[in-house]
């Protein structure tokens, strides 16, 4: 057979091998469902048998999802309807030709069981078992299954024969699972911070710990626009959720913090999600792939879906917003009926969806320009006045600020913008410091302050002038005579 394909072009080859791939899926269920019919026979088992192939999420078969599952029946005093007694691994039978005898695990799993483990991971275990022969044991009833890897797909097929007329019974069975894992999930997740998708100039566990230690003393901004923001946080109230929920709407509040890079958006983004990371919710930070804005969405919809399983308050936070919806997708329609409400996962515990943005005029304004797609905008603007140019001088100068030598500058500082600011004490600093000086002067902060100001207009200049022609710069030293 080998030899005959090697002979094949390479069409008809492609067309070979997924002929070869149906009939292995057509001969290896027969062969299996042959097998699990022996099984029910040798075994004895009770009732007339029925046989169906299921694709049921493999991630409700993971052998310690089922050990859990078992456990919390046991905690019980009334037995429920579908509770598993226990559960085994059986032998392939002889009639098998060895399908399904190896224990294969898809991939692995970090501890929460929920998802496929990353380098940053710990205590890893084995995914889902995605080969093999089982039975289950209920209250006065068993059923079998036998889980097959199906060859080029990352996930298993599998037939289930159990006594007809237990259908509601398997089924109230999978639910069982179900709630286990959102139990698992929320013991996980709780006061968590999940990072999906860390910029390439990090790594998610020192996002993390940056965002934990962010308290509200870092953020330099007018007190009534922090009131507002953070006010935001009251969709996790009861009495909020319950409106919601009297409305037949999805307990989803999604907020939009728009203006300039470096006038504190960030900061007060890490902080709200500091807090609420330490008062027991659970946190999910989004970063999207520059120019994949489809594959981003995606990762967004997941972040969505998970504060639901998880069933407790959620921040999920989206750093630039405008690579997630931007005008050039193609589809935005899923992204819209996700804002709308239509296609919304809906949190009984409530969340809220943080997103900041630098380029709001980058973002598709039928989620901009629609009530609703966006609750609520909130501009964080530049420094409005002395008091906070002062906040951000004490708190970037540090042990070195002096209130009479530095506080004259503020005035001129109106207008700008943290980032701004930080650097200037920077800069400052570093001026004092080539001048032999043991302390900033506000002459310092002045130069610093002036320096950043010529360098951006430079800048800007350079983005609207063009280069001479390249036969002009040979004198240059590249190459050209001097």
């Amino acid at each position: 057979m080998l030899d005959l394909l090697d002979t094949l072009p390479e069409r008809e080859l492609q067309g070979a091998s997924t002929h070869l791939q149906r009939t292995w899926e057509i001969s290896t269920l027969h062969i299996a469902a042959a097998g699990i019919q022996r099984l029910w026979e040798e075994r004895d088992f009770s009732g007339t048998p029925l046989l169906f192939r299921t694709k049921t999420d493999e991630k409700l078969y993971h052998p310690a999802l089922l050990d859990k599952a078992i456990e919390r029946a046991k905690s019980r005093k009334r037995v429920r309807k579908g509770q598993l007694a226990r559960w085994e691994r059986l032998p392939t039978p002889a009639s098998a030709c060895e399908i399904g005898a190896f224990p294969l695990h898809n991939d692995l799993y970090d501890s929460s069981l929920l998802g496929e483990a990353s380098i940053y991971d710990r205590n890893t275990v084995g995914g889902p078992l995605i080969d093999g022969w089982f039975a289950y044991h209920f209250e006065g009833w068993s059923a079998l299954a036998v889980r097959l890897a199906v060859p080029e797909e990352n996930e298993a097929i599998g037939i289930v024969m159990l006594p007809l007329g237990r259908q509601d019974d398997w089924l109230a069975f999978l639910g069982e699972l179900r709630q286990t894992r959102n139990a698992v999930l929320r013991r996980k997740r709780k006061g968590r911070i999940e990072v999906l998708g860390a910029p390439e100039d990090g790594n998610r566990f020192t996002i993390e710990e940056e965002i934990r230690k962010t308290t509200f003393d870092h953020v330099i901004l007018p007190d009534e626009l922090i009131a507002r923001v953070t006010g935001q946080c009251s969709i996790f109230q009861p009495e909020i959720l319950a409106r919601y929920e009297a409305l037949r709407v999805p307990r989803l509040r999604k907020v939009l913090l728009i203006g300039p890079p470096g006038t504190g958006k960030t900061t007060l983004v890490k902080a709200m999600a500091a807090e609420h990371t330490r008062k027991g919710g659970y946190t999910v930070y989004v970063f999207a792939d520059e120019g994949h804005g489809g594959h981003s969405w995606q990762r967004l919809r997941r972040a969505l879906e998970s504060a639901v399983a998880s069933g407790l308050p959620t921040l999920v936070v989206v750093e630039d917003l405008e690579n997630f919806v931007s005008p050039k997708d193609e589809n935005m329609q899923p992204i819209l009926n996700v804002l709308d409400g239509v296609a919304t996962p809906d949190n009984p515990a409530g969340t809220l969806l943080l997103a900041t943005s630098n380029a709001p005029e980058r973002i598709d304004k039928r989620i901009t320009q629609r009530p609703g797609r966006i609750d609520v905008m909130i501009e964080v603007g530049a420094i409005q006045d002395e008091a906070q140019a002062i906040r951000f001088l004490k708190r970037f100068l540090d042990s070195a600020y002096n209130p009479q030598e530095h506080n004259p500058i503020a005035r001129r500082l109106i207008g700008q913008v943290g980032s701004h600011m930080r650097e200037v004490c920077i800069l400052a600093s570093i001026h004092a410091i080539e001048n032999r000086r043991d302390h900033v002067t506000q002459t310092d902060l002045t130069f610093a302050h002036e320096a950043l100001l010529a360098g951006r207009k430079a800048a800007a200049d350079l983005e609207t002038c063009e280069p001479p022609a390249a036969k002009g710069r040979t004198t240059m030293g590249f190459g050209g005579k001097k």
